[in-house]
């Protein structure tokens, strides 16, 4: 494990979901001294199985920051990393020294909105929004709690920030934690991204190609793509003895193509409907005391965050 260490990656995003973490995965990957992976989400650092991996894995996993010339930051994005169980533990297990946490906050009432809509858009949700953010309101998300179909739900724990960063302020010292927000990376990608340059002690570049990624989709058949997933991940109740005469590459096709093809197939221009003014304020009241929390653990006020701009 020793020779491999200085091949670890020294950067993470670890979160919060659907807030932008693709955009600024792109954005770090402009500059020429940062190589973000190959794959945006590998969560390697999470599974329960853990302890079960061989050279094999971590070979594969070190190989999604490989580049020429070696550059002095390579990172990810898995966004599981924030919430999950495992991930902080680890990462002080296998690093003598500290890599660098970037992570990109959204207001809560919207993160949470959109994630809903996202699920919903894709067949994996059915409940109005305010019974889906009550259905499990209270279980934090892990790798236990994923969808038969690889999503995760917990709307509302996802957005809970300041109790999630808590965690990473009492582990880590905070000059490794460098915290941005969505709506700044929206108004001026480029002075927000460079604020991140500024954190790592990279220089500043005079210009960026803006970058659009992960634009919730509104499916024309939610429900055939949520069964086009299940039957990539194998998740269907196929016989047994379908399973076993299937050729080996008829199965890595489906995986490989099947959901790209439905998507397509499906994708329209519509948008999900905006938040009402009534549940925008029933969520803010349930959201108020975390975002207390995260203002007096990091120092910020977040002032676009107008539903919150007087606690």
């Amino acid at each position: 494990m020793d020779e491999m260490k200085t091949s670890l990656p020294n950067l993470f995003i670890p979160g919060a979901g659907k807030s932008g973490t693709s955009a600024l995965h792109e954005y770090l990957d402009q500059h020429p001294d940062i190589t973000m992976s190959k794959v945006k989400e590998p969560h390697f650092w999470t599974p329960l199985d853990f302890k079960a991996y061989t050279r094999s894995d971590w070979d594969k996993y070190l190989s999604l920051f490989e580049s020429d010339p070696i550059t002095r930051y390579r990172g990810e994005s898995s966004t599981g990393y924030m919430q999950f169980p495992f991930f902080i533990e680890r990462i002080k297990q296998y690093y003598d020294e500290t890599p660098r946490f970037i992570f990109i906050l959204r207001n809560p009432i919207d993160r949470c909105y959109s994630h809903y809509w996202w699920l919903r858009g894709m067949g994996s949700e059915k409940l109005s929004f305010r019974d889906a953010v009550m259905a499990d309101y209270d279980l934090e998300p892990g790798p236990e709690t994923k969808l038969p179909e690889a999503n995760y739900k917990s709307y509302f724990q996802f957005g809970l920030y300041g109790k999630w960063l808590s965690r990473f302020f009492d582990n880590f010292h905070k000059d490794c934690i460098h915290i941005v927000s969505n709506e700044e990376l929206k108004v001026d990608p480029l002075a927000t991204v460079n604020e991140c340059f500024d954190f790592l002690g990279l220089e500043k570049l005079d210009y960026i190609t803006e970058v659009e990624v992960n634009k919730t989709q509104i499916l024309r058949n939610p429900g055939l793509f949520k069964y086009s997933k299940l039957l990539a991940f194998n998740q269907l109740n196929i016989p047994r003895i379908v399973k076993d005469v299937t050729p080996g590459f008829i199965k890595k096709a489906i995986r490989k193509h099947l959901i790209k093809s439905v998507l397509r197939a499906s994708t329209t221009d519509k948008s999900y409907p905006k938040i009402s003014d009534e549940d925008r304020e029933w969520l803010k009241v349930h959201y108020e005391a975390d975002v207390r929390l995260l203002k007096s653990l990091t120092e910020m006020r977040f002032e676009s965050w107008t539903d919150f701009k007087d606690l």
